[in-house]
């Protein structure tokens, strides 16, 4: 690994990197689903998979919920898919202003000086439009989101640099899968992970960074 202030491009995570929103998530996708599913614990199930795969599309999410948790009728599997959607939407933007910023991860982001993007599984237009209205969008070059897969993300931020170093920021398997599908390095933040045991696991077995403060990067 380079020292951290010598990548030509940095990617950084949203949710549970940039922002302490993970479990404001959890919570806004248990909201959607409760009105509309009678079965609690099939509702559950849903959440419990959103939070073991945070980081992927709410559209990926919720086809899986509706294809093969729900138990659903060919013709009711469309408009709960949009009820999930809308319910969940409605409740994102209002947490995103309200979330905190992870701790020092501003004085972190002003410190680099190569390329800095966002590259996240929210809603793109949602997260453009957040950032911008907390001021948060002058720190990066680029901000990215779904439904474009993250890994395509990360390949579409590296296609706009030649000849660059990257190194991808995240607290999600998702964040891993896509640094490692593009061939750059990943930085585990662990502090608001959802799975943190299996990602820290998953970072050893790789001899991939792992941090829980933004401070412990000074100087490597």
């Amino acid at each position: 690994m380079p020292h951290i202030a010598n990548y030509d491009v940095y990617i950084f995570d949203c949710d549970g990197v940039i922002l302490d929103s993970n479990q404001l998530k959890i919570d806004a996708m248990h909201n959607a689903l409760l009105p509309l599913i009678s079965d609690i614990e099939k509702v559950t199930i849903c959440v419990d998979y959103f939070r073991d795969n945070f980081g992927r599309s709410r559209f990926h999410h919720v086809d899986v919920f509706v294809n093969e948790f729900l138990g659903l009728k060919e013709s009711e599997k469309e408009p709960i898919k949009t009820a999930v959607l809308k319910g969940y939407s409605s409740q994102c933007k209002a947490l995103y202003l309200s979330a905190d910023l992870t701790p020092k991860v501003l004085n972190f982001v002003s410190s680099l000086q190569g390329h800095k993007y966002i590259a996240s599984g929210s809603e793109q237009q949602e997260l453009r439009d957040v950032f911008k209205e907390r001021g948060l969008d002058t720190y990066f070059d680029g901000i990215f989101g779904s439904p474009t897969k993250k890994s395509d993300l990360i390949k579409e931020i590296l296609n706009k640099h030649n000849s660059v170093t990257g190194v991808m920021f995240g607290d999600a398997i998702s964040d891993y899968e896509g640094a490692e599908l593009n061939h750059i390095d990943f930085i585990g933040y662990l502090p608001f992970s959802n799975v943190k045991e299996k990602l820290l696991t998953l970072c050893e077995k790789n001899q991939s960074v792992t941090i829980e403060s933004w401070d412990e990067l000074n100087g490597k």
